[in-house]
């Protein structure tokens, strides 16, 4: 996800973001990675697939496994939505 985020970066996710509504294109959100249930994954949404499911692309396309790899991800796999950084102290802020 590099420029947004960076190994090692601490983030802060609101699990209750999709309570009500549907994730929209461009937030960043933490997923379980389709390939490996028990691993979480932080990627921007595209927007729906059309067929019940959100397409989730890395940042940086040529080196991100994402849903052009693994395919879309079902809305009950996105644990929430990344939204705040608090380390390292000199990235500290919001995920955009």
């Amino acid at each position: 996800m590099t420029p947004a985020l960076n190994p090692g970066d601490y983030v802060v996710v609101d699990t209750r973001a999709y309570t009500r509504r549907d994730p929209a294109p461009g937030q960043v959100v933490l997923a379980s990675d389709p390939r490996e249930p028990s691993r979480m994954i932080a990627k921007r949404v595209a927007g729906p697939d059309g067929a019940d499911g959100v397409v989730l692309l890395g940042d940086n396309s040529q080196q991100s496994t994402d849903s052009r790899t693994f395919g879309p991800v079902h809305p009950g796999d996105i644990t929430g939505r990344v939204f705040w950084r608090y380390w390292p102290p000199a990235r500290f802020g919001p995920v955009r």
